[in-house]
């Protein structure tokens, strides 16, 4: 109990029980509100949605009504009437055809009315084949085969539809692609025939803008049509009819799976179905809960304030305590012991820290401390200036010269460098420092990149340059064990702000040095070779040894490939260029063999050492251990199937024949110059590529000209021809005649054979 008393007077339990005690109060608030309206919105929203099928209902009763008042009126119209009857009786240009055009003026005039909701109104004459439409009358065949034609509603069923009992009937929505072209259109038709006639009005209905405008537009419902005897008419959204529960009788709402399921019988004896989803009754709930929740946080926002002011009110005599200890200033105002066991503390201490002070005081007036006169803030002046004195020296006018010192460390296992390499190139930096300062007092040399020394000298002192970088090279020489220097000596540089073109043109003479098993001086650019890629027919030679596994010969190759540049005194980035250049082939191809990715990442840290090689010796030694790792994961791999740059070719080509390729684009895609590419495809299967590309499509071409109704113009996009009038020429050179040609002829060797 007094451990309890003790803690109760703590700032931290006051504080603290405070801002439980708030935010308790404020959640069961909370809950005690949303426990309150979440059963009565839940039944309301249910309600709503039971009302929103009950109202569809009713809308697509009635438009079913009005359907049947506007077809039986077509029914009976007199020209229709007459005109059938001439049909029957009289042939040629004795039946007059005008009481056809007043029929389908009179069907226009309702068609087009927005509130049938009608694409169509067809009025079949089975016993003539004859159909007349708003666009106009045609052939029977035609007219349910091209102008509306269904895999369901075809020519065949209309053609042997049978009377029913029913004058109007209601038949399965399903899906027409209108004359003859790409736009699809969910159509549900509605049939009046009488049994004693042999004409019949067939109402095409747009049933999904009928749905849209009665039911709305939403895309978390779905709603059904059912017919009498249970069958589904129509469905909008994701509702199936395998999915719709089982309605007891009077029951009007089931929740099934997760969502809900609402019916309603209209006038017209159909049944609608409407799918809410519970995620949709959840949603609305959840943005009342996401206004409590606002109410919450401003609630939650007012008590923090409020706890804020409280708990200034206490850190306030805490502060004015913390201010007097830190300034060192006498006492003066002390709070008042009080109810808080902290500030008793605080202010017992206070008073036992003021009077060691005057004791310390009275103490360090009689003894001089040492540490007044202890002279440590010398030490911290040791430090390099000659990076400002760098800065006056590009203050002042006048010319000057731009050395580099460009440091490679070698990578001979043989040799191990006595300190690492950042302090090896400190220690240079030290030496060149030394040698240049006492011949040349007015240079300058620091460190610019972690492997780069650089050296400014005026043009006074440029005279006697060559020497003094000479005995510095000869000085680095002795090291060549260990690293490689190149020294490159930029033109003279009229003003300072030229520094950064004088660095640029002494780092490109860096690059442009020959490969040399020593450190170099270079003073002018020279020429170098043209190129520095493998010809083709060592391309070709390195593949083909890849292929077989060979790494003799693939090191020969390599090998002469790397004295040639050497003969031609070829730069050091140039032989960089071609090392990776090669390793890229040699890791592309060991790809192409499907190595697995352990291997090849094996492969990669082989080529990643060509990186650290400084001269001939070393760039063939990485490569010797590259080839064979390659060839021996290559004979291990290799089997009797085909080979894996004409199976990838093959593949591309196959697939990708609709695109743009071209010859430079797959040899890019797989890592090898055109020139072999093509040598090599045609020596492996016998033809070019411009030929292998050609036959796919025109092989394609012919299928879809034979098995499909696109226009020519579709076809050319579909196989890569962008210009019809190209698509048309290369296809009667290839096969012999025009796509439209062969389509016909495909076409009468069809019916033929049938």
């Amino acid at each position: 109990m007094n451990w309890i008393k003790h803690k109760s007077r703590s700032l931290f339990f006051k504080i603290f029980l405070s801002f439980l005690a708030i935010i308790v109060l404020f959640g069961l608030f909370y809950m005690m509100i949303f426990q309150l309206f979440k059963t009565s919105l839940q039944k309301e929203i249910i309600d709503t949605s039971q009302r929103a099928v009950h109202d569809t209902a009713e809308r697509f009763s009635n438009q079913f009504s009005r359907l049947q008042v506007l077809m039986f009126d077509i029914y009976n119209q007199s020209d229709l009437i007459g005109f059938h009857n001439q049909l029957r009786h009289q042939t040629g240009n004795e039946v007059n055809y005008l009481k056809a055009r007043e029929v389908m003026l009179q069907m226009r005039s309702d068609i087009y009315n927005p509130l049938f909701f009608l694409e169509d109104t067809l009025i079949y004459l089975q016993e003539h084949d004859f159909v007349l439409s708003k666009s106009g009358s045609g052939d029977a065949s035609y007219m349910f085969n091209r102008s509306y034609a269904s895999p369901t509603y075809s020519y065949s069923f209309w053609s042997s539809y049978e009377d029913r009992l029913e004058s109007f009937t209601l038949l399965p929505a399903e899906t027409y692609r209108i004359n003859n072209d790409l736009s699809e259109k969910k159509l549900m038709p509605f049939v009046y025939k009488q049994p004693d006639n042999r004409y019949e009005v067939i109402a095409l209905i747009d049933i999904d803008k009928a749905a849209q405008s009665f039911f709305g537009d939403s895309n978390d419902r779905a709603l059904a049509i059912l017919d009498a005897d249970g069958s589904v008419l129509y469905n909008w959204g994701s509702i199936r009819h395998e999915q719709l529960p089982l309605f007891q009788a009077g029951q009007e709402a089931v929740l099934q799976d997760g969502t809900y399921y609402f019916t309603e019988t209209g006038s017209d004896g159909l049944t609608y179905v409407s799918a809410v989803p519970y995620s949709h009754v959840s949603s609305q709930l959840s943005r009342l809960t996401g206004g409590l929740l606002l109410i919450f946080c401003l609630s939650l926002g007012v008590a923090v304030a409020a706890s804020y002011l409280f708990s200034r009110r206490l850190h306030k005599p805490v502060k004015q305590i913390l201010t007097t200890v830190l300034n060192r200033a006498p006492f003066s105002s002390m709070p008042e012991p009080g109810s808080i066991t902290e500030y008793d503390l605080i202010q017992n201490r206070i008073q036992e820290l003021f009077r060691e002070k005057e004791e310390i005081r009275d103490r360090m007036n009689k003894h001089k401390s040492v540490l007044t006169s202890y002279s440590y803030i010398s030490q911290l002046k040791s430090i390099n200036t000659d990076i400002s004195e760098w800065e006056d020296f590009l203050s002042d006018d006048g010319s000057f010269i731009v050395v580099l010192y460009h440091i490679r460390f070698r990578m001979n296992p043989a040799y191990e460098l006595p300190l690492q390499t950042d302090q090896a190139v400190r220690h240079m930096l030290e030496h060149i420092h030394l040698i240049t300062a006492e011949r040349y007092p007015g240079s300058h040399t620091f460190q610019i990149e972690k492997n780069e020394i650089i050296s400014i000298f005026k043009r006074e002192e440029a005279a006697r340059l060559e020497e003094l970088l000479a005995d510095i090279r000869g000085m680095l020489n002795e090291e060549r064990e260990l690293f490689l220097v190149t020294i490159a000596v930029s033109s003279q540089v009229s003003h300072s702000s030229e520094f950064n073109q004088a660095y640029h043109q002494v780092k490109g003479l860096t690059a442009q040095a020959p490969l040399r098993d020593e450190s170099q001086l270079v003073t002018k650019q020279r020429a170098l070779p043209n190129t520095v890629n493998l010809s083709p027919s060592q391309e070709k030679g390195l593949l083909d040894a890849l292929q077989s596994g060979s790494d003799s010969r693939s090191l020969q190759i390599i090998d002469q490939a790397l004295e040639t540049l050497q003969r031609k005194e070829a730069g050091i980035a140039q032989f960089r260029f071609f090392a990776d250049s090669v390793a890229s082939k040699i890791l592309s191809y060991a790809e192409m063999a499907q190595i697995d990715k352990t291997s090849v990442q094996s492969l990669k840290q082989w080529s990643g050492r060509l990186a650290e090689c400084h001269c001939l010796a070393e760039y063939s030694g990485v490569f010797r251990q590259l080839i064979e790792a390659a060839c021996a994961l290559i004979r291990k791999k290799k089997d009797t199937g085909e080979e894996p740059l004409i199976a990838m070719f093959m593949n591309i080509i196959h697939n990708q024949y609709a695109d743009d390729l071209s010859l430079d684009y797959l040899s890019a895609k797989l890592n090898l110059s055109s020139a072999y590419l093509s040598v090599y495809i045609k020596e492996k299967t016998g033809l070019n590529f411009s030929d292998h590309l050609l036959g796919i499509r025109m092989n394609k071409a012919k299928e879809l000209l034979a098995c499909t109704d696109l226009t020519v113009n579709e076809i050319s996009q579909r196989v890569g021809y962008l210009n019809i009038t190209s698509f048309n020429r290369t296809f009667k050179k290839a096969v012999g005649m025009t796509p439209g040609a062969y389509r016909r002829q495909h076409v009468v060797q069809t019916h033929a054979s049938g």
